[in-house]
């Protein structure tokens, strides 16, 4: 579609389930932008945004979060979109959270009525964000499926010791060093998340958002290119509208 190139998760969702992750193909921002930035707040030129916005899967129903690291979660259609995971349960009415680093799980029901999207950097699984929002939802965790989309990976993404201390208790997610500091594995922490909150299906997307620049943004990457700014890819889950393919 218009030259975009998504990633589908592969899991056990329904097929009235819309589900993907943009990459930075198909779009006409440029520079450190280019091409498919959605982001609207990293300083590119806002027409530009509008139209790569447009070109998305349903893109009329999309509901755009203002994402603030927190561990609030909404459930559309709602008025105030300042939290960093929604609910939807509404066909055609979809949840989103962009994403250059951070963790981006996508979730769905058994039965395909009920979904939800969480944007989840490593503020947001300290505070537990991926709790919130299974409790939050209808269904019963047992009868979720969760997808982990692209995000910097265990190997790259270094921080010091006291932050990688909130993590000591999920087994494999911090690996220390002689400096002070240490590499996190945010993706596993989600799926340990996701897996103590009683949900059975987890796919890990095993996308580097660092190492692959062909195909993800990514602010950790770009702040040591020397870039202040770069784009936004988004991660999306929907419940398809009666005859809508898209």
């Amino acid at each position: 579609m218009n030259g975009l190139s998504l990633i589908y998760p592969v899991w056990e969702a329904p097929p009235d389930i819309l589900a993907y992750t943009t990459t930075r193909a198909g779009g006409i921002s440029e520079g450190t932008y280019a091409s498919l930035n959605v982001g609207e707040h990293v300083g590119d030129e806002p027409g530009r945004v509008k139209h790569n916005r447009s070109l998305l899967p349903g893109a009329q129903g999309i509901t755009w979060l203002q994402q603030v690291h927190s561990n609030d979660v909404v459930t559309l259609p709602a008025t105030l979109h300042k939290a960093d995971a929604a609910i939807s349960r509404t066909p055609g009415l979809s949840c989103a959270v962009m994403t250059a680093d951070c963790v981006p799980v996508l979730l769905c029901n058994q039965t395909g009525t009920e979904v939800a999207a969480i944007h989840a950097g490593w503020r947001g699984l300290a505070d537990g964000v991926i709790g919130n929002t299974v409790r939050a939802m209808t269904s019963p965790a047992a009868q979720l499926f969760a997808w982990i989309g692209p995000a910097i990976c265990g190997d790259c993404y270094e921080v010091d010791q006291q932050l990688a201390a909130q993590f000591d208790s999920v087994p494999g997610a911090v690996k220390r060093r002689n400096d002070n500091k240490a590499l996190l594995d945010l993706p596993l922490i989600a799926e340990y998340q996701l897996l103590a909150s009683s949900i059975r299906s987890v796919v890990q997307s095993k996308a580097c958002t660092y190492t692959d620049s062909t195909r993800f943004f990514s602010h950790r990457r770009a702040s040591h290119a020397g870039n202040i700014n770069t784009g936004r890819q988004v991660s999306v889950i929907g419940i398809r509208k009666s005859g809508n393919n898209d």
